[in-house]
């Protein structure tokens, strides 16, 4: 669900995964996805089941959502469950049609924060009889979203993972969401502090070999296309330091911008991925993406848990 360019469709097939459907209602995604290979392709509202189902049928192993997350980061208004582009109602409702083996869901790190006036925090639970789950995303993950996950579920978690840790060449952390049968173990981290293996640089992924620089990109956003925010006036810096992967460019090479290509490197898509669509829409759909790398290992922690637990004779 919301599968827009593919990205997290590559990660899952590269895991050893087979679609049933992808489902995005973007012509410009679905045009990338086909261009790209990637099949079924179903064009169409996520919320329109029966489409879905005509495509994909009424039974899944696994279904992977990547609903919107425009209601939940802090870069927005986070008007969270109030926001009309609040994808997780619309994802339980696929949940209780197809009935999955396993669940994987995709957000931003923000669904995991406290809105800074939210009374659920600093144990105020008992003093307020409001409802923050509608406005805060961490009530809203707490309150809602996991319980939703263990009403179906017998196990349900988060974990909050950073790309970078995983060889992508950018800092892009994220919440994924997991339920199912079985526990599962959190992926290992293959780069960085913890993996006692360098992180893959900016400059190392895009071919810049006289730049010192040796850190993951920032977060690739859609908005790349609009150049950088660091000035002179800032120092070159925003917020204490770049905040988007172009503003790291600039400041390593004076270029203002990356391309939609590089912006994909830094993704980790395969060279030459297909992107279609107006620049505008290309920029988007990298921007929007999920690194094929961190999808990937997400779904192999899944098959090792399913797998495991088939050989020991377990449902």
């Amino acid at each position: 669900m919301f599968a827009g360019a593919g990205g997290a469709a590559l990660g899952l097939e590269s895991a050893g995964l087979e679609h049933a459907g992808l489902v995005e209602l973007d012509p410009d995604a679905c045009r990338t996805m086909r261009a790209a290979g990637l099949a079924p392709v179903i064009e169409s509202d996520v919320r329109d089941l029966d489409a879905v189902e005509a495509v994909a049928g009424n039974r899944l192993d696994v279904l992977w959502s990547s609903f919107p997350c425009q209601a939940w980061s802090t870069a927005g208004s986070r008007k969270g469950a109030q926001d009309d582009r609040n994808g997780w109602p619309w994802t339980v409702a696929a949940l209780d049609r197809f009935q999955p083996i396993w669940f994987l869901g995709e957000n931003v790190r923000g669904l995991q924060q406290h809105n800074k006036h939210c009374t659920a925090r600093g144990g105020q639970r008992q003093l307020f009889d409001q409802r923050p789950e509608l406005s805060c995303a961490g009530c809203y993950l707490e309150r809602v979203i996991l319980p939703d996950l263990r009403a179906r579920f017998a196990h349900a978690g988060t974990w909050l993972l950073d790309a970078a840790d995983y060889g992508v060449p950018q800092h892009r952390r994220r919440v994924i969401l997991w339920a199912g049968p079985h526990k599962l173990e959190r992926p290992k981290e293959t780069h960085g502090p913890r993996a006692g293996r360098p992180w893959v640089s900016m400059a190392s992924a895009l071919g810049l070999l006289r730049c010192p620089d040796v850190s993951p990109a920032p977060s690739v956003t859609t908005t790349e296309v609009k150049g950088t925010r660091a000035s002179a006036a800032s120092g070159f810096t925003f917020n204490g330091g770049p905040d988007r992967a172009s503003d790291a460019l600039f400041l390593m090479t004076g270029k203002r911008r990356l391309t939609v290509a590089e912006c994909a490197s830094l993704q980790h898509f395969p060279e030459g991925y297909p992107f279609q669509g107006t620049q505008t829409a290309r920029y988007r759909q990298v921007g929007n993406a999920v690194p094929p790398t961190l999808a990937r290992v997400v779904a192999q922690s899944l098959l090792a848990a399913h797998h495991d637990n088939n050989r020991r004779g377990q449902p």
